[in-house]
């Protein structure tokens, strides 16, 4: 590998090709790194709303008509909430059930209400419920025991949030291979043009090394120490971009601006609440150790295709040229 690093007798370097695949392998590094943390990032989503959600239900006892005036609850919605409270306490199965406090639950609508259309609206108890994994329970039993102590009761088991975000994981990971597919494509036949085109520039020379007994091989060294190099350097200049983006992203859209847009963030596990759990997410954009590692190898992948589309390259041109 350091034998790609020598002094070349070809001028490669100044060749328009050169400066080209530099550049080009720059774009395509941005692309496949930006890519294939999108893809980590989906996979991390996935598996932070699997676990905040695991062992989890959440209860709604929702307002009958009469217990609720100008927003304030009624001793009756308080009897209710007592009574699955009760209920949820003697069941098997079920480890610990807690209410959300009624500030709390109208802080998770206000931005989408608010404040006047808050005071006037109904709303229901909720009631963060945590599951015994040694112990199965039975939901669809549940539903109707709740319904019983308190007609209308709604059982949320999160199925649904759950396989939501599966499948959006899914889409991101798939559509970030599409990405790598494409660019690995672009990037080898980036240099198979780079290297034709750098055969046809420097052919007189190239016959001149021939006949002076020099090898295909030693030919075909300098070309793949020239793509090396412009992999190296447009690696590096698109993994910084990279990073930069990551940061920028985090400075510019902050917590609230970049989880509204694209959503790649993780539950607040030291919340006491689900509700304020799901509600309360830091988006991770800085670069962390996995992260860094994309930087860090996508750059070097590309290198190494660059270097054996090269070899492949030019041998097949030194060949048709004899």
């Amino acid at each position: 590998m350091m034998g790609l690093w020598r002094s070349n007798d070809l001028a490669l370097a100044r060749d328009p090709s050169s400066r080209f695949l530099t550049g080009l392998l720059a774009v395509m590094v941005f692309l496949a790194a930006l890519a294939a943390i999108g893809a980590l990032s989906a996979h991390s989503f996935a598996g932070d709303w699997s676990a905040a959600l695991t062992d989890r239900v959440t209860v709604q006892v929702p307002p009958l008509i009469g217990e609720v005036s100008e927003g304030t609850t009624t001793p009756g919605l308080n009897e209710r909430r007592d009574a699955v409270l009760r209920l949820l306490g003697v069941t098997p199965g079920v480890r610990a059930a807690e209410p959300v406090p009624e500030a709390e639950a109208r802080a998770l609508v206000q931005p989408w209400l608010g404040d006047e259309l808050l005071d006037r609206l109904p709303l229901p108890v909720l009631i963060d419920v945590w599951l015994d994994p040694g112990q199965p329970l039975d939901l669809g039993t549940l539903r109707t025991r709740l319904e019983n102590a308190a007609p209308g009761t709604i059982l949320d088991d999160h199925d649904r949030w759950v396989s939501d975000a599966r499948s959006l994981a899914a889409s991101i990971a798939i559509a970030s291979v599409m990405v790598l597919v494409v660019v690995s494509g672009a990037t080898v036949l980036a240099v198979l043009f780079a290297v034709r085109t750098g055969v046809a520039i420097h052919r007189g020379e190239i016959q001149i090394l021939t006949l002076i007994g020099a090898p295909d091989r030693y030919i075909a060294r300098q070309f793949e120490g020239q793509a090396a190099r412009s992999a190296v350097v447009g690696g590096g200049v698109g993994a910084l971009l990279a990073a930069a983006t990551l940061i920028g992203i985090q400075i510019v859209g902050g917590d609230a601006g970049f989880s509204s847009l694209v959503g790649a963030f993780s539950p607040d596990e030291g919340a006491p609440g689900l509700w304020r759990n799901l509600w309360s997410w830091s988006v991770r954009v800085l670069p962390d150790p996995v992260d860094l590692v994309v930087l860090i190898v996508v750059p070097l992948f590309a290198t190494g295709i660059a270097i054996l589309a090269a070899r492949v390259s030019v041998h097949r041109a030194l060949a048709r040229s004899q």
